[in-house]
């Protein structure tokens, strides 16, 4: 791992550069399940002996959860776990090339790509109940995403009250806040709660709606 910490030995293809702590540690944990997984399925004791038929045969098996996890659940991104493994291999094939010897490139038809995750939605009564328990300028915040779907966070840390129109009815999204274009949105739900807010907060026009709510700080409360 020292050679790829000071980025020696990656990949062709692969950006060059010293790799992070991070990123080490994540090779190392998920390089020593696949070895333990190997040698106790396929009887070998060395990563360098595994044959291409063996890493197919194992990460379908992966795919179509006949190999699950130890809560019995089923991997959700076996992609990562394949191109970890690519990574080790071909830092395998450059390390032996420097000395002269040729390794077969196993991983070439291993799939890479990942399933859609699964669509996580909240109805209308659960929504309900998230503002009804959350703490009142995340209840501002949470119903102002649900009425407009703004996007967030760049359109929406860049609401001002000045853009808000006809007593909180409609909101504007200036064009260089915009990822798309300038839009006037309805508001037919938070009206009330905007006014209460901007008049509690005393907010001015040049003021942004959500200065005082960190983006960071929004993720984690949600």
């Amino acid at each position: 791992m020292i050679y790829t910490e000071n980025g020696l030995n990656v990949a062709t293809k692969c950006g060059k550069g010293s790799r992070s702590y991070t990123r080490l540690n994540t090779l190392r944990i998920r390089l020593c399940f696949l070895a333990k997984e190997f040698e106790q399925r396929y009887n070998i004791d060395n990563l360098a002996n595994l044959t291409e038929e063996m890493l197919m045969s194992f990460f379908s098996s992966m795919r179509n959860e006949s190999i699950k996890r130890k809560d019995g659940k089923e991997y959700l991104s076996v992609a990562d776990y394949v191109k970890c493994f690519k990574t080790f291999w071909h830092w395998h094939m450059k390390v032996n090339k420097k000395n002269g010897n040729e390794i077969l490139d196993i991983t070439t038809d291993l799939d890479t790509s990942y399933t859609k995750p699964r669509w996580v939605y909240l109805n209308e009564e659960q929504f309900k109940k998230l503002c009804d328990n959350a703490k009142y300028e995340y209840r501002v915040l949470m119903m102002f995403l649900w009425d407009s779907g703004i996007r967030s966070p760049t359109e929406l840390f860049n609401v001002k009250v000045s853009d808000l129109y006809n007593d909180c009815k409609e909101v504007y999204i200036r064009e260089e806040v915009s990822k798309t274009f300038g839009r006037r949105i309805k508001l037919m739900l938070c009206s009330d709660f905007l006014r209460n807010y901007i008049k509690e907060k005393e907010l001015k026009p040049e003021d942004y709606l959500f200065k005082e709510i960190n983006y960071y700080a929004t993720n984690r409360y949600l």
